[in-house]
C-alpha cells in the first residue's frame, strides 16, 4: 500500500509540472528500506496570510542540498562571482513625477534579535580550525588593507549628476577583531550556482533558522523563471574565512507578484518585492544557524526616512569597477533613507554587485529615525532590525534602492517560513 502511495505522489507530482513554468523546487518521498530519497519537482504555492500577498516556496530535497555543501569549497567561495545588482537604464512610467511620501498606516512592529548558543564559537572553533587560524592570521595584512582602501576611495568616480544622496562608507570588518561579535556574525555571503557558473550576494540571519535576501538571489525572474541551485549561507564570512562553517538552504519562499514581473527592471515596480526569506539546515559540526550565530531582529512598517546602516559583500562598486580586496570584506554604508515609491525606499551608497539581498539595519526606536543606540547597528551588542534589502541601483546615481518591510511582503514570507 505505501508504495502505491508514493507511486500517486509521484504522479500527482508529474501532472503538476506540465501545468505550472514555476514547478522547479524539489520535494522528497521515502523510499523503503533505503536511506537514499527520490525526489520529484513540485513548489507550494499559498495566498499569504490575510493582510499579505501569495507566496511561492521551493523546497530543496536533501540531496541537493548535500551536493551544494560538496559544491561549495573554501576556494569556490572565495572564487564566485558577484550577483549585479538590478539596474534600472531608463524611466517607468511609474517613475514619472515627484513622488509623495504618504501617510502609514498602523504602528510599526518588530521581533527582536537573539544570541547564539553559549558553547557555539567553542564548537565552531573546532570544527573550522582552519577558517579561525586565517582570520587570527590575516591582522598582518590590516595595514596593508587600510592603505588599499584608501586608494580605492580617491579612484571612486565622482557622480556625473549631483543627485546622490549624502552616505558614509567602510569596510565594517577590516579588523579580525570584527569579524564575528554581533552583528556581523549575522551576515554573510549567500552562494549559488547560475546557469553561466557560480555567483553571490549578501543575506542575513533571522529566527527560525531561516535568512532574509533578495528575490532575484534565489530566482532568476527577468530571463528564466527559474530558481538558482546549490544555495548555500555563508554567515561572518571575512577574506576566505568561514568560522562558522557554511549551511545549505532546505525551502525558499518568495512573493509570487516577483514571479509574475516581466519586463525590464523598474526600481518603482520591481524592488518593492524583491525579497526572500530561506530555511536552512545545519552544518558540517551539526549547529543550526541559530546556535551557530543567533540571529539579527527584524521590523516592518517603519517610516521611508531613517538613519540605516546598509551592509553586504560588494565586488565592484556602483560604476562597475572592481574593488580592492574584491568581494572579501563585509563593507558598509550609513545614510538617511528617503521616500523613493511605495513600499521602495533608497539611500546614498556607492557598493554594487555582491551587496544585492544585504540587509538595512535600523533600531527599534520608531518614535524617531536614530539608528545608533542599543537597539540600532552596534557592533558588539545583540542588536540591530533589518527592514530593507539591497535590490537595485539607478545607473547614473550613486544610490541604492530596496523594498521597505510591511505586514504584505516580510511578514508573510515569515509565516510561511516560521521566522
Amino acid at each position: 500500500m505505501r508504495k502505491r502511495t508514493i507511486l500517486a505522489v509521484v504522479i500527482v507530482a508529474a501532472l503538476l509540472i506540465g501545468s505550472s513554468p514555476i514547478a522547479l523546487a524539489q520535494a522528497g518521498q521515502e523510499v523503503e528500506g533505503q536511506d537514499a530519497r527520490l525526489f520529484v519537482p513540485v513548489v507550494e504555492s499559498g495566498a499569504g496570510n490575510a493582510s499579505g500577498q501569495a507566496v511561492v516556496t521551493q523546497k530543496v530535497s536533501v540531496a541537493e542540498q548535500e551536493a551544494a555543501l560538496a559544491l561549495w569549497t573554501r576556494e569556490r567561495l572565495a572564487a564566485a562571482d558577484a550577483m549585479p545588482l538590478m539596474v534600472q537604464t531608463g524611466p517607468s512610467a511609474a517613475d514619472v513625477g515627484v513622488p509623495e511620501e504618504p501617510v502609514l498606516a498602523g504602528p510599526g512592529m518588530q521581533v527582536a534579535p537573539g544570541r547564539a548558543a553559549a558553547d557555539a564559537d567553542q564548537v565552531a572553533r573546532a570544527a573550522y580550525a582552519v577558517d579561525w587560524a586565517m582570520s587570527a592570521a590575516s591582522v598582518q595584512d590590516e595595514a596593508t588593507l587600510e592603505t588599499a582602501l584608501a586608494a580605492e576611495a580617491a579612484a571612486m568616480p565622482a557622480d556625473a549628476t549631483g543627485a546622490s544622496q549624502i552616505y558614509t562608507s567602510y569596510i565594517a570588518n577590516w579588523l579580525s577583531a570584527l569579524q564575528t561579535p554581533y552583528p556581523h556574525r549575522w551576515i554573510g555571503r549567500f552562494s549559488f550556482s547560475t546557469p553561466s557558473g557560480t555567483s553571490y550576494c549578501s543575506a542575513t540571519a533571522l529566527g527560525g533558522n531561516n535568512i532574509v535576501t533578495a528575490a532575484h538571489c534565489v530566482y532568476d525572474t527577468p530571463s528564466r523563471n527559474a530558481w538558482y541551485t546549490n544555495k548555500v549561507f555563508t554567515p561572518a564570512y571575512r577574506n576566505g574565512s568561514a568560522p562558522y562553517g557554511t549551511f545549505a538552504t532546505t525551502a525558499c519562499t518568495i512573493l509570487t507578484s516577483w514571479v509574475n514581473l516581466s519586463g525590464a527592471y523598474s526600481i518603482n515596480s520591481w524592488a518593492k518585492y524583491d525579497v526572500a526569506v530561506c530555511t536552512v539546515g545545519r552544518n558540517s559540526a551539526g549547529q543550526t544557524l541559530n546556535t551557530a550565530v543567533g540571529y539579527s531582529g527584524y521590523a516592518w512598517n517603519y517610516g521611508y526616512v531613517r538613519n540605516v546602516d546598509n551592509l553586504g559583500y560588494p565586488l565592484k562598486n556602483y560604476a562597475g569597477s572592481w574593488l580592492s580586496w574584491r568581494g572579501a570584506y563585509l563593507r558598509l554604508c550609513a545614510a538617511e533613507t528617503y521616500y523613493r515609491s511605495t513600499d521602495v525606499r533608497g539611500m546614498g551608497c556607492n557598493w554594487g554587485g555582491g551587496i544585492s539581498g544585504g540587509p538595512w539595519i535600523d533600531s527599534a526606536s520608531l518614535a524617531s529615525p536614530v539608528t545608533y543606540g542599543t537597539n540600532g547597528y552596534w557592533p558588539g551588542r545583540v542588536s540591530g532590525y533589518v527592514t530593507t534589502v539591497n535590490s537595485g541601483i539607478d545607473g547614473s546615481t550613486q544610490n541604492l534602492y530596496g523594498i521597505r518591510f510591511t505586514n504584505s511582503n516580510i511578514t508573510t514570507l515569515c509565516n510561511a517560513r516560521g521566522c
